[in-house]
């Protein structure tokens, strides 16, 4: 027969070792989930990082010219920020003569980025960037592309179809609306680009068909299975690939593991939250880390909301 105590000490054992159970499997499912998704954890750091450094793993050579270079060029009358946008103010009162128009002395004007040009020598292009702030500049050359898609049918621009599929799409939208309890008050524009794309032959060599269904441009190209992308190219377009098409190819599975790495993120941040807070010494300091990057992240906000507010990139 079972004692008294004994029976009290089996079940005050119960919820500690569930907890246990439930800590180990937080903990493996954090071990394990990030194994296996290593790779999209490189991509998403490394091709972020480059995406906001175009000089980081560059595949142009790149040529910086200091402002003192230029001082005797044009570029060192470019106005400033406030003059600029003080000639803008005092065009828009021309141009309005009837309307009251202040530039609103609380706000700093801001460039959005750099003035840009470019041109082509052969198939080598080079592009110059004028930084308007410090009036610096840099050029940069990109070499010729290894993999560059090679037109086929060059007098076939555009096709007409009868019937036109867009036209088709375009008569079905007011049953979708009267369906769904909806009358537009303004006409339909058509809206982001849907192709079709498919493999063909041309006098028996392969190539790429591209059909635009908004405006029916189609674009031929001989197909070689490469993408046409330099590998920087290519693994920036892997960081930016987003959506789900129509149909089941590689870009739809690639959209599951998107998804995967943000469920996989915030699973990261509860599990390592539940395994910290299991270290009994960490948890004061965590704290402490813990208010400061909810600051941070709460100051970086409202600076990206006013920046958002007052830009128009």
């Amino acid at each position: 027969m079972t004692a008294p105590n004994d029976s009290a000490k089996t079940k005050s054992r119960s919820p500690r070792k569930a907890r246990s159970k439930l800590l180990m499997f937080a903990r493996r499912a954090h071990l394990y989930i990030g194994l296996f998704l290593l790779p999209w954890v490189f991509l998403y750091g490394a091709t972020g990082a480059m995406l906001n450094h175009s000089g980081l793993f560059p595949e142009a050579t790149m040529q910086t010219v200091d402002a003192n270079e230029l001082t005797d060029s044009g570029w060192a009358n470019f106005p400033k920020q406030s003059e600029l946008a003080e000639q803008v103010i005092d065009a828009m009162r021309r141009a309005s003569p009837e309307s009251t128009i202040v530039l609103d002395p609380d706000h700093v004007p801001e460039f959005t980025n750099d003035l840009g040009f470019q041109w082509k020598e052969g198939e080598t292009r080079h592009t110059v960037h004028l930084n308007p702030v410090d009036k610096s500049a840099w050029v940069a050359t990109f070499p010729e592309n290894r993999e560059p898609l090679e037109p086929v049918l060059k007098e076939i621009n555009r096709v007409e179809l009868t019937p036109n599929p867009m036209a088709i799409a375009t008569q079905t939208v007011p049953t979708v609306l009267d369906a769904a309890g909806m009358q537009p008050a303004d006409k339909l524009e058509p809206l982001g680009w849907c192709k079709l794309n498919f493999l063909a032959t041309v006098d028996d060599s392969p190539v790429r068909v591209t059909y635009v269904l908004r405006d029916g441009h189609v674009d031929v190209t001989r197909y070689t299975g490469e993408d046409g992308y330099s590998p920087r190219q290519f693994f920036v377009r892997l960081h930016t690939s987003h959506g789900q098409p129509p149909h089941w190819n590689g870009r739809r599975l690639w959209s599951f593991f998107i998804d995967a790495m943000a469920i996989a993120i915030v699973t990261w941040g509860v599990t390592g939250l539940l395994m910290w807070w299991q270290i009994k010494r960490t948890r004061l300091i965590g704290s402490g880390v813990i208010a400061i990057s909810v600051l941070t992240a709460a100051f970086m906000y409202y600076s990206m909301m006013d920046f958002y507010a007052a830009t128009k990139l």
